[in-house]
């Protein structure tokens, strides 16, 4: 969300209906969920909606919060593939 411009800021602004500082708190109440890492994706969108957000402001931190899940996951297996194959040529090569 940082990396958004202030027109693309408006346009979910005016899509959200809601105002800017409604959109912060928002973000602030996503990065307070994501960083529990207790949290499983169901728990974290569950979280969200008990907040009283409207569905539209819920689903947009439901996107963001599974983007990051996702990302986290990939690297995750990214990495074990990477050392999984350093091992096996390691291990080839003697």
């Amino acid at each position: 969300m940082r990396s958004i411009n202030k027109f693309e800021k408006e346009k979910l602004l005016n899509l959200l209906e809601c105002k800017e500082s409604d959109l912060d708190s928002l973000l602030k109440n996503y990065q307070s969920i994501d960083n529990n890492n207790d949290y499983s994706l169901y728990d974290s969108l569950l979280k969200i909606l008990q907040q009283g957000y409207n569905i539209r402001e819920a689903t947009l931190a439901g996107i963001l919060l599974g983007q990051k899940m996702g990302y986290q996951k990939a690297k995750i297996e990214l990495e074990n593939e990477i050392k999984d194959k350093l091992y096996r040529a390691f291990k080839n090569s003697k």
